[in-house]
C-alpha cells in the first residue's frame, strides 16, 4: 500500500511540477506584472535602497507589528536559503544542464512578483494572536478574503505536514554533515541528534522575537560566509569563467553536450529543471515560505511586500555563485550526485572550502529547521488557539530527533506532493484575491509619487 502511494505521489509531482505547471507561473507572473504596473522591475533600485539599505538601522516605528521589517525578511530567508541553495542548484544542473541556472534566474524574476503579491495579502488579513505576536496566511486571507473558511483550514494542515516534514529532513542534513566533519562523530549521532534538537528547541520556544534576533544575526553572516567561499573558488578558477557563461546562455536556448551526458540537454529540460528548482529555492507562491513577513512592523503592506522582492533577488545571488562554482571547478557531470557536487566543487581548489560547505551547509539547514519551527506554529494559530497552537512544538521536537537519526528518500517526494498542491490552491487564491492586490499596490506608489513631488 505505501509503494502504491508513493507511485501515485511520484505521478501526480510529475503533473504538479510539469511542463504545464510551470505555464501556469508565467502566466500568473506576468499578469500579476501587468497588474502592478511592474513595480518589481521599474522601482528595484528604491526597493534596494528601502530593504537592504535599512539593515541594521534602528525602527523606531509605532506601527503594529513585532519584528522589524529586516528581521521578518531574514526569518522569512531562514526557512528558504536552506538546502536549495546548493543541493537544490546541482540537482538543477544535473537535471537540466547548465542551461537551467539561465532559467532559474526566470523563474526568480516571476517570483519576485508573485511573493511581493502574497506578501501584501498576508499583511492585509493578519491578526493578533492571544499571545500578543501577529500571525497571517492562508488560514486568514482565504477566509477573511474569499470567506471560504475550510479551504484555508486545509491549507494550515498541509503546511503543518509540510513544515514537520521538512524538519525532519533539514535535521537529517545537519546531522550528516557535523559527523562527516567531525572525526568519530558517527559513534556518538544520538548525542548530536540531541544537541541539534536542543539548540532548535532554545530558540523556537524563545518565541518569534528570538528567532527573528537569531534570524537577522545568522543568516548574513553565513550567506557572506558561504558567498565569500564560492567567489574564491570561482576566482581561482577563473579561466573557465567566460566559457561556462557562454555554455550557460547557450545551454539555456540551444542543445548542448557535457561530460557525462552524451545525448545532451535540450531547452525542456534546462527550463523545467531550471523553473521548478528556481520556484522550489525561493519559495514564491508556496505560502509556507512566505507567511514569515506577517509580523513585521508596518503601516502599508507594500512596505513588507518589497522585502519579499530583495529576499529572492538574495537567495538567487546564492544560488548562482553555487552554479558559477560547481560549474567552474569542472567537478560538474550529468551523472554526478546532488549531494556532493558542490562540496567536491569547493573541495577541489582546497579541501579548506570543502570543510567551508560542510559548515555552510550545516548552518543553511539550521536557519531552515528553526524557521519551520515558527512557521508551522503560527500557522495554527490563524485557525486556533495560541494555547492549543503551542503543542506543535512537541512534534516539532519529535521531527528534529527522528530526522537527525534516519530519514527515508521518499520524504522529500511526500513533502514536493504536499507543497506541489498548497502552492497550486494558494496562487488561485492570490488570483481571486488580484484586484485587491492591485488597489492597495497602485494606491501606495501612487501616494508615494505625489508626497515625492510634494517636497
Amino acid at each position: 500500500m505505501a509503494q502504491g502511494f508513493l507511485r501515485f505521489v511520484k505521478a501526480i509531482n510529475s503533473v504538479l511540477w510539469g511542463p504545464a505547471a510551470l505555464v501556469f507561473l508565467g502566466l500568473i507572473g506576468i499578469y500579476l506584472t501587468i497588474g502592478t504596473k511592474g513595480v518589481h522591475i521599474k522601482k528595484f533600485k528604491y526597493i534596494l535602497s528601502r530593504t537592504i539599505g535599512q539593515v541594521g538601522k534602528k525602527n523606531e516605528d509605532d506601527s503594529e507589528g513585532v519584528l522589524t521589517s529586516a528581521q521578518s525578511m531574514f526569518t522569512s530567508l531562514a526557512s528558504v536559503i536552506g538546502m536549495g541553495s546548493i543541493v537544490g542548484v546541482a540537482s538543477a544542473l544535473i537535471s537540466g544542464g547548465p542551461g537551467a541556472i539561465i532559467w532559474m534566474w526566470v523563474a526568480a524574476f516571476i517570483g519576485m512578483i508573485i511573493k511581493y503579491a502574497e506578501i501584501i495579502i498576508i499583511i492585509k488579513y493578519r491578526r493578533k494572536a492571544e499571545d500578543g505576536t501577529y500571525v497571517g496566511g492562508p488560514g486568514l486571507y482565504v477566509k477573511n478574503g474569499l470567506n471560504i473558511r475550510g479551504l484555508g483550514e486545509v491549507l494550515v494542515a498541509l503546511m503543518v505536514i509540510v513544515c514537520l516534514l521538512s524538519t525532519m529532513i533539514q535535521s537529517n542534513v545537519i546531522i550528516e554533515n557535523v559527523v562527516n566533519i567531525i572525526p568519530n562523530a558517527k559513534d556518538y549521532k544520538i548525542v548530536v541528534t540531541i544537541i541539534n534538537m536542543v539548540l532548535a528547541g532554545i530558540v523556537v520556544i524563545g518565541g518569534i522575537k528570538r528567532i527573528g534576533d537569531v534570524a537577522e544575526k545568522l543568516v548574513p553572516l553565513m550567506s557572506i560566509f558561504y558567498l565569500i567561499a564560492s567567489i574564491i573558488v570561482i576566482v581561482f578558477n577563473y579561466q573557465n569563467i567566460i566559457p561556462v557563461i557562454g555554455l550557460m546562455f547557450k545551454g539555456a536556448f540551444t542543445k548542448v553536450a557535457v561530460t557525462g551526458g552524451a545525448l545532451g540537454y535540450g531547452i525542456m529540460k534546462a527550463m523545467q529543471f531550471g523553473i521548478a528548482r528556481g520556484f522550489f529555492v525561493s519559495g514564491a507562491g508556496q505560502a509556507v515560505f512566505t507567511v514569515s513577513h506577517a509580523p513585521a512592523k508596518v503601516k502599508n503592506p507594500v512596505e513588507q511586500a518589497i522585502y519579499g522582492v530583495t529576499e529572492i533577488f538574495l537567495v538567487t545571488i546564492i544560488c548562482t555563485a553555487t552554479g558559477l562554482a560547481v560549474l567552474t571547478s569542472g567537478v560538474f557531470s550529468a551523472d554526478g550526485n546532488a549531494a556532493i557536487m558542490v562540496t567536491e566543487a569547493f573541495a577541489e581548489t582546497s579541501k579548506i572550502f570543502g570543510y567551508a560547505v560542510g559548515i555552510a551547509t550545516v548552518l543553511f539547514a539550521y536557519t531552515t529547521v528553526i524557521g519551520f519551527g515558527y512557521i508551522g506554529e503560527s500557522q495554527l494559530q490563524t485557525v486556533i488557539s495560541s494555547k492549543k497552537a503551542r503543542y506543535y512544538k512537541i512534534f516539532y521536537l519529535i521531527a528534529a530527533f527522528v530526522g537527525g537519526l534516519t530519514v527515508l528518500d521518499s520524504i522529500w517526494d511526500v513533502t514536493d506532493f504536499f507543497l506541489a498542491i498548497i502552492m497550486v490552491v494558494n496562487l488561485i487564491v492570490i488570483l481571486l484575491e488580484s484586484k485587491e492586490i492591485f488597489s492597495i499596490s497602485n494606491d501606495y506608489w501612487k501616494n508615494l509619487k505625489a508626497e515625492e513631488m510634494k517636497k
